[in-house]
């Protein structure tokens, strides 16, 4: 009887290493893979930026999608999720994209969530495949990567791009009048930065400067943001020049860029409107065009779209 127990034991023992064995080989191909993959997406996004077209959607798109049919089309386990392969391997490489890449933790916070939701979509098909396989058609298996794979071509050439144009505004009624309101415009004066947890991450404008507001002044505005967060701080500076100059209107065209921004945008032109509520009271319309330079358009419109609305708020605050 004691033998017997023994024996069973022994064989629990052996089922034991032999799973966490299988385990650890499974981790170690799992991460040679990811390697693998991250050093194939560092030559591609070298390749990219060479030729131009390192913010198009092939990039946010196309390799994530890259990822999940290397996995689909590799793994021998059956048991294995593609998934959860593939957005093991995304954070492998948003991880190591800082000192590989020399990324800063904006771009890595920006690119986080559309590279998983675009691993997650690439590879759902082929697990739920897997599961449903008795019922389920390759046919319906590629037809979401198919698809990811043509949105991935948005952005590569003209011809597949949307509307790069935006214009954002802010109104606010200004308790002075249009007179003292010019003199702040033509003034440099500290800018505070925006209350929402999302404008504080990126990069934020700290001062504006100007020496006036007659034709071919100019106005520069400071922006500063951290690199590695609480680090390595990075400061620019988005010049501008006026334009034009009426009582009620001043526009403002952009000369130079040196921010983070022009990274992902350009600045196009400023107007300011003035409108009296009464004789210490002004309406100010601040109103930012851009052309947004990165793809998808999907992705990154809105949400360069609310950073600039933010800014613009900024700028009409301090003008109290």
């Amino acid at each position: 009887m004691s033998n017997n127990n023994n024996h069973e034991n022994d064989i629990q023992k052996n089922d034991v290493l032999e799973n966490r064995s299988n385990k650890q080989s499974k981790t170690k191909r799992l991460l040679i893979v990811a390697i693998l993959l991250s050093a194939f997406t560092g030559i591609v996004i070298s390749y990219m930026r060479r030729r131009g077209i390192d913010s198009s959607a092939l990039l946010y798109i196309g390799i994530p999608t890259f990822i999940a049919l290397a996995f689909a089309f590799t793994s021998t386990s059956k048991s294995k999720s593609i998934m959860g392969s593939t957005l093991k391997a995304i954070t492998f490489i948003i991880l190591i994209s800082g000192p590989l890449l020399q990324e800063g933790y904006i771009c890595m916070i920006m690119a986080a969530p559309i590279l998983y939701i675009i691993g997650a979509l690439a590879a759902w098909p082929f697990d739920h495949y897997r599961k449903k396989k008795q019922n389920g058609s390759k046919l319906n298996m590629i037809i979401l990567p198919a698809l990811l794979v043509f949105m991935s071509m948005e952005g590569v050439i003209d011809e597949t791009s949307f509307n790069r144009f935006n214009t954002v505004e802010h109104e606010q009624i200004i308790n002075s009048s249009i007179a003292d309101i010019r003199k702040r415009i033509g003034s440099s004066r500290p800018l505070d930065a925006p209350n929402s947890l999302f404008a504080k991450i990126f990069p934020r404008p700290d001062t504006i400067n100007a020496n006036g507001i007659d034709i071919g002044d100019t106005m520069w505005i400071d922006v500063s943001y951290f690199k590695w967060i609480y680090w390595n701080e990075k400061r620019g500076k988005v010049q501008y020049k006026v334009t034009e100059n009426e009582v009620n209107y001043l526009k403002f065209s952009p000369t130079m860029d040196s921010s983070y921004f022009k990274s992902y945008m350009t600045w196009k032109d400023t107007v300011v409107i003035l409108k009296p509520v009464s004789k210490n009271k002004t309406k100010v319309t601040w109103r930012i065009s851009f052309q947004r330079d990165i793809d998808p358009a999907w992705y990154a419109q809105p949400l360069q779209r609310y950073a600039v609305a933010a800014a613009a708020e900024v700028l009409v605050e301090s003008l109290q």
